[in-house]
């Protein structure tokens, strides 16, 4: 006898005394009913769940918007809204017009302050007319006023590229000689204006300068770079004091 057959008595020799009871049909149909019935309950339990994930976004979509709520439609409504022009609309108000005391945009006065006349000093049209004779090349400067106590000086000047030209005139009750304008050099020359007696120093490199007394109170100094001291006497004449 070969192993196979051995093997095949050993096992009939053991089940030999054992039997199946009798409910063991019917205990496994039960079984089986049961696992099919749990099948069929977790299959439409998950259908379900599935349809309604689905619904979901069906239903934000047919679900009416309001005007503050998120959404395209919350969105639209409210930018509408707030693009809804007021029905009064209130006129503003320009703070310029209100503020007391604001000049206009054109009035010279909300542009800059005036200074006094008195710091202005005549405007170039007077200076200009202060000499018949200029040399060419030779432009106006705004005229500048100084006090000293009781003594005025107002100071012009003419500049360009030929040179300078510089007049002074002093008032002052107590001019008499043209020494008393303190500013005679020391080597100065008597020499005479428009008929007047004055004073003239020349250099070659210095400024050529001539002064004198026009009238009672009132001092002329007149000055020229060294490259117009030839013409100072033409230009000291021709200075027109009133």
């Amino acid at each position: 006898m070969d192993l196979e057959n051995e093997l095949r008595q050993a096992m009939a020799d053991h089940v030999t005394d054992v039997s199946a009871p009798g409910t063991l049909a019917t205990d496994a149909k039960r079984r089986h009913h049961r696992t099919v019935r749990r099948r069929a309950a977790f299959a439409v339990g998950a259908a379900g769940v599935i349809v309604a994930a689905g619904m979901i976004p069906a239903y934000h979509t047919i679900r009416p918007q309001t005007v503050g709520a998120d959404g395209p439609a919350g969105r639209k409504n409210g930018q509408q809204t707030a693009r809804t022009p007021s029905a009064s609309p209130t006129p503003s108000v320009d703070a310029r017009s209100s503020s007391p005391g604001a000049g206009s945009k054109g009035s010279p006065s909300a542009e800059r302050p005036k200074r006094p006349a008195a710091d202005q000093g005549p405007d170039l049209g007077a200076v200009k007319a202060l000499l018949g004779y200029l040399p060419r090349g030779l432009t106006a400067k705004p005229c500048t006023t100084e006090h000293t106590g009781t003594k005025e000086t107002k100071t012009c000047r003419w500049s360009g590229s030929t040179g300078w030209i510089e007049v002074r005139l002093v008032h002052d009750g107590g001019l008499k000689t043209p020494s008393d304008l303190g500013l005679a050099p020391p080597l100065a020359k008597a020499f005479r204006v428009h008929g007047h007696p004055g004073l003239r120093s020349d250099g070659p490199a210095v400024p050529s300068q001539i002064m004198w007394i026009e009238r009672h109170g009132l001092g002329v100094w007149v000055g020229v770079s060294p490259s117009l001291g030839g013409s100072i006497t033409r230009i000291a004449d021709s200075v027109n004091v009133t």
